[in-house]
């Protein structure tokens, strides 16, 4: 099922993996979200099922960052790094908060405005910020990050 949930990008599969299967299987989450909104054609910014599944991801994010934030403080990453870490979920939970104010008010975004945004909450953070988590993450005898 994970497979195909993200079969659109099967490099992007692996490289989203940290090595915590709590993290992991939250970036497999979201990635499947925004796989569901690029595959609905008539999901639209003012439509209710982009609205729907919208909805969903700040949930979906807001519980992940939870999640992270709890690993971030305890990996043995700088201080500074995990602040700046921490900094970027607060810019991606403002933007959300932004989206659905505008949304609300009836400001325009086209679908490819709203995809880029939500691509950038989760692919581009993952690749950006949440890789890096695995380089303070202890091994194992495998090479394998260990939630140890």
């Amino acid at each position: 099922m994970e497979r195909r949930a993200i079969a659109r990008h099967p490099p992007l599969e692996f490289a989203i993996r940290i090595g915590l299967p709590l993290i992991d299987g939250e970036h497999v989450a979201l990635v499947r979200q925004l796989d569901r909104l690029n595959a609905d054609q008539d999901a639209h910014p003012n439509s209710d099922s982009f609205s729907e599944v919208l909805s969903g991801l700040g949930r979906q994010i807001n519980a992940h960052f939870d999640s992270e934030e709890d690993i971030l403080r305890s990996c043995g990453m700088p201080p500074e790094l995990v602040l700046e870490h921490i900094n970027a979920h607060t810019e991606i939970l403002e933007q959300y908060a932004r989206l659905n104010l505008d949304l609300m008010a009836g400001k325009f975004h086209t679908r490819d405005e709203a995809l880029g945004l939500v691509r950038r909450w989760i692919v581009d953070h993952v690749l950006n910020h949440d890789v890096r988590i695995a380089e303070y993450l202890p091994r194992t005898d495998a090479g394998k990050a260990s939630a140890a």
